[in-house]
C-alpha cells in the first residue's frame, strides 16, 4: 500500500447561513465578497486562489509524507507535489435541501497528486448506476457517503496541532491590527472600503459568534475512490506498480474556517493499493 499524507490551507469563497447557496456577495451569513472582488463562486480550490486576501494564510495544499508498505520514505518524488481537486468543486449541501450543513458531499470529486515527474489521479462517481443524475436526484445515501460523516465539531487541540492557531481571538486580532496598518496607508477608496469591511468583521470578539468559532471546528470525510484512473510515471518513481482498479481509501478533515480570509485548512491520508508483481503490468496504468 502506498500512502500519501497531504494538506495545507484551501479557498472556498462560499456564502454562509442563512444567505442562499446561491447568494454572490454575501448578505445575511458571515462571509462576503468585499468591494473590488469577484463573486462568490463557491469553489474549492487547492491551489491557485482567487482574489486572495492581504495577510491570510498562503493557499497551497501539498504531500508531506509517503510510506510503502510501512516504510517511511524520506526521498519520495512525491514530497513536496501540488494536491489539487479539479472540475471546480463545491461543499453541496444547498442550504439543508441535499445535507445538513456543513456535511454537504463534495462535488465533483476528482484528486490529482502531480509532482517529481509523476501525476497520480482518480475521480470518484457519487452515484455510479447512472452518472448523468443531478445532484438532487441522487439518493441520499450516496451524500452522505461522500459528505462529511461528522456535523462541524469542536477540536482545538486538532486544529492547533495543524495550523498553529491555538488562539482563535488572537489570530483574528493579530490580522485586524495588520489591516488597521494597511487602512492608514491605503489611499484608493475601492482598498479602504474593503479593508474597512474586514476590520469591522474582525472586530468581532465573542467566541460563541461563527466569526471566531468557526475557526475551532472541522468535519471529517472518510470514502473510497471509485471511479477512472490514471497514472503518468514514465520514469518508474513511484516505487510500485499502481493498482487502478481497487478503490483507493481516502480519509481527511476540513476546518479551521478563517472567514476573514474565505480560507480553512485540510489534512488527510489516501491510500493507493499497489498491484502484486504479476499483476503489475496489467493494472499499472488501468484506466
Amino acid at each position: 500500500m502506498l500512502i500519501v499524507d497531504f494538506e495545507g490551507w484551501f479557498q472556498c469563497r462560499l456564502a454562509t447561513d442563512p444567505d442562499p447557496t446561491d447568494e454572490l456577495r454575501g448578505a445575511s451569513g458571515f462571509t462576503f465578497a468585499l468591494p473590488g472582488e469577484p463573486d462568490l463562486d463557491r469553489i474549492i480550490r487547492f491551489q491557485d486562489p482567487v482574489a486572495p486576501r492581504s495577510h491570510a494564510p498562503a493557499v497551497g495544499v501539498r504531500v508531506k509524507r509517503v510510506s510503502l508498505d510501512g516504510q517511511l520514505l524520506s526521498d519520495h518524488p512525491l514530497l513536496g507535489a501540488r494536491v489539487d481537486l479539479l472540475g471546480e468543486p463545491k461543499f453541496e449541501s444547498r442550504n439543508y435541501v441535499l445535507r445538513d450543513s456543513g456535511q454537504g458531499a463534495i462535488a465533483p470529486f476528482h484528486l490529482r497528486i502531480s509532482g517529481g515527474g509523476i501525476t497520480v489521479e482518480r475521480e470518484d462517481i457519487l452515484y455510479p448506476a447512472d452518472r448523468s443524475r443531478r445532484l438532487h436526484e441522487i439518493p441520499a445515501a450516496f451524500h452522505a457517503r461522500r459528505g462529511s460523516l461528522i456535523p462541524l465539531t469542536v477540536d482545538r487541540v486538532k486544529i492547533a496541532d495543524a495550523t498553529g492557531i491555538a488562539d482563535p481571538a488572537a489570530y483574528r486580532r493579530r490580522r485586524r491590527e495588520l489591516l488597521e496598518a494597511e487602512l492608514r496607508r491605503a489611499g484608493d477608496p475601492v482598498v479602504r472600503a474593503a479593508l474597512g469591511k474586514r476590520i469591522a468583521e474582525l472586530s468581532i470578539t465573542d467566541p460563541e459568534r461563527l466569526q471566531v468559532a468557526a475557526l475551532t471546528l472541522y468535519g471529517d470525510y472518510r470514502f473510497e475512490i471509485n471511479g477512472p484512473a490514471s497514472v503518468v510515471d514514465p520514469d518508474r518513481l513511484l516505487g510500485a506498480a499502481i493498482d487502478a482498479v481497487e478503490d483507493w481509501p481516502i480519509a481527511f478533515w476540513m476546518g479551521a474556517w478563517d472567514s476573514d480570509a474565505l480560507c480553512g485548512w485540510v489534512r488527510g491520508m489516501l491510500s493507493i493499493p499497489c498491484a502484486t508483481a504479476s499483476e503489475g503490468e496489467a493494472r499499472r496504468h488501468a484506466v
